[in-house]
């Protein structure tokens, strides 16, 4: 289960990548912007002040999220639908942008191919996917996992799917030939171990979570805790390193 004020404590390090999609599309003009996987509208920020002038909707599963973007941003059209399925009612977009949400649903080449049939000619498909497969904090959570595998039977369901970037890549070339992609490494600073922690627990480590009760809960992330202090070194200032992969596409119809 989300939790708006978890996931929202590592604000910075997490709005910073939909800053820089918007960025690289700052010098076109979008008139109406869907915003999938919207959250607590941390993204849908950083679409709006891109472009103030433009129409913007944001959708997402989470009702708790939704409450907190309503009261952020009250000029955006907020609503809550399963974006895993059609959202083809809510009409046609110049601009569908959607960061860190692809991973989280099965069925992602259908949600490309849908979404690229709702924009209108010339119109931007913008996405973001965090590369989480790749880093050490995924093999510290697998570890675990597998010692506690006959809590989590049919756990796959509810956890997020990465694919390569040449993957995405032909998935995006099926529907345009005017494709951009990217990665980039952003550095978090962290002041301990247990702070990369509290930032797992605002995405990676949901599926756990609902499984778990709060006790069992504790004993399994004290466990990750374990691991992430062996996977990632202190630096001589005390401080921790937590590099975050994250993969970048656009693609224009």
């Amino acid at each position: 289960m989300w939790n708006a004020e978890i996931y929202d404590s590592f604000g910075k390090e997490r709005m910073q990548p939909s800053i820089d999609l918007a960025a690289r599309l700052k010098d076109k003009k979008f008139k109406r912007i869907l915003d999938v996987g919207c959250g607590s509208g941390m993204s849908t920020a950083a679409v709006l002040s891109t472009w103030e002038d433009a129409e913007v909707t944001g959708v997402d599963l989470s009702e708790e999220m939704l409450q907190k973007a309503r009261k952020i941003l009250p000029q955006v059209q907020f609503i809550r639908r399963d974006c895993s399925k059609s959202l083809a009612d809510l009409g046609t977009f110049d601009l569908i942008f959607s960061n860190a949400f692809l991973q989280w649903i099965p069925n992602q080449e259908d949600f490309i191919g849908q979404t690229f049939s709702m924009l209108e000619e010339g119109g931007v498909l913008a996405v973001q996917i965090p590369l989480f497969d790749e880093m050490p904090a995924s093999k510290c959570i697998l570890e675990v996992e597998k010692i506690w595998e006959e809590r989590f039977a049919g756990i796959e369901e509810d956890k997020f799917i990465t694919h390569t970037a040449a993957h995405y890549y032909d998935i995006f070339a099926e529907h345009t030939t005017k494709v951009h992609m990217w990665v980039t490494d952003y550095c978090h600073i962290m002041q301990n171990h247990e702070q990369i922690l509290d930032f797992l627990r605002g995405a990676a480590l949901t599926p756990y979570q609902s499984r778990l009760n709060e006790k069992e809960m504790q004993a399994f992330a004290d466990e990750v805790l374990i691991r992430i202090e062996k996977a990632y070194p202190i630096r001589k200032n005390g401080t921790v390193l937590f590099p975050f992969r994250r993969l970048f596409l656009t693609g224009e119809k």
